[in-house]
């Protein structure tokens, strides 16, 4: 089923919700009031963000901005309008940013309960049940969207803090809008700031992380590598630097294609974050080559760890399509490793760069397949025969 579709089944049956409950329920003036600074409150803020940061609508900080309304709706507008009010952002969304999220339906079912939640919470009597009831309707609504969504409004569970925040923001703005419809517009610059730091911290990330590989960029690899080498350096703390360097990936993008050749960066790339420990730092150096930085790492670990990634790259199976549309299974992928640390080869990143990189090349030298660093000998290694070419599994 198509997002598009999707998105128009979950707007349909929060359409029929409304209907019928608007047929049986009785809306007072004071409701069509809140709802319309509710609704008021929740463009203006989309459009000031808009501004602040234009071309940036179709990311998820966006989509997560609607759920914050919404849970204000849950809690201060009568349930009618509150889905209406849902529906109504949705279709503003499509015909400002021609995005149809399909997440109308969940949020729909997370106002819902959310509503329930706080209707629990008798509004009246200013004591901890209103209280609980707040957060019931937050954790309601966070919940049936993480739940049913699949972690579409943000992208991981990382940034789940940031989510229960601005849902925070709307269960208060929504307990206190009841004292006066001025509450609601206070919150406007409160979601606003949130949505800029939100926003912006997710386009740092995208900067520095590249998509292909799932690795570092080369200047976010370089930046953090030459932090660690600045304090490691003074300290004496050994840092093992590692080169990686795929052998005839021209001759494997020749035979299966780009987008099979990009199946193996993928794996590869995911073979690396397997392989390292929480402190190490993996990047894409271009092309079919990979840097990896080891902190407080002597040469001895450095040339033992560089020989583990070298047999697990070499294990890989790559599940792609070739150049013809038909399913392949790649095998025999290998790698040239040169490994390189300090101080047994320099004092800067820049320095173990150079030698790790005139020892992938020895590797190549030697037959490809294998790790460069010292003495192997120190090491327990042994020098093994070039790859066979990538097979057909």
């Amino acid at each position: 089923m198509s997002r598009v579709l999707t998105a128009r089944i979950g707007l349909l049956l929060g359409a029929v919700l409304f209907g019928g409950l608007a047929l049986v329920v009785p809306l007072t003036a004071g409701d069509w009031a809140l709802a319309g600074t509710v609704l008021a409150a929740a463009v203006a803020q989309a459009e000031i963000t808009r501004r602040t940061h234009p071309g940036h609508q179709d990311l998820p900080t966006a989509t997560a901005m609607t759920s914050v309304w919404s849970v204000v709706a849950a809690i201060s507008v009568h349930l009618t309008l509150a889905v209406a009010l849902v529906l109504v952002l949705h279709a503003y969304r499509y015909v400002r940013d021609r995005q149809f999220p399909a997440d109308g339906g969940v949020v729909a079912c997370g106002l819902v309960a959310a509503h329930f939640a706080a209707s629990a919470g008798a509004w009246a009597t200013p004591d901890p049940v209103a209280v609980l009831a707040v957060c019931a309707a937050v954790a309601a609504h966070l919940t049936v969207n993480y739940a049913l969504g699949g972690h579409r409004f943000r992208r991981g569970a990382a940034d789940l803090g940031l989510d229960a925040a601005l849902l925070t923001v709307g269960g208060v703005t929504g307990a206190l809008a009841g004292g006066g419809l001025l509450v609601v517009l206070v919150a406007v610059p409160v979601v606003v700031t949130l949505h800029n730091a939100a926003l912006t911290k997710q386009l740092e990330d995208d900067a520095s992380l590249d998509k292909k590989t799932g690795m570092a960029t080369p200047a976010a690899w370089q930046a953090h590598a030459e932090h660690v080498f600045a304090e490691a350096v003074p300290a004496r703390r050994p840092v093992g630097v590692l080169m990686i360097d795929l052998d005839h990936f021209k001759r494997l993008n020749d035979t299966y294609g780009h987008r099979a050749g990009d199946d193996v960066l993928a794996t590869v790339g995911a073979c690396l974050r397997s392989e390292l420990r929480q402190a190490d730092f993996g990047g894409r150096f271009g092309g079919e080559e990979f840097t990896v930085l080891l902190p407080d790492t002597d040469i001895i670990d450095t040339m033992t760890t560089a020989e583990r990634i070298r047999a697990a790259i070499a294990d890989l199976r790559v599940s792609t399509v070739d150049n013809h549309g038909e399913h392949t299974v790649i095998t025999g992928v290998t790698a040239s490793v040169g490994a390189a640390a300090h101080p047994h080869h320099g004092t800067t990143v820049d320095d173990c760069l150079r030698v790790a990189d005139s020892h992938v090349y020895q590797a190549k030298e030697q037959g490809r397949n294998m790790v460069v660093g010292i003495d192997t000998a120190r090491v327990a290694l042994h020098t093994r025969r070039g790859p066979k070419p990538p097979e057909i599994g």
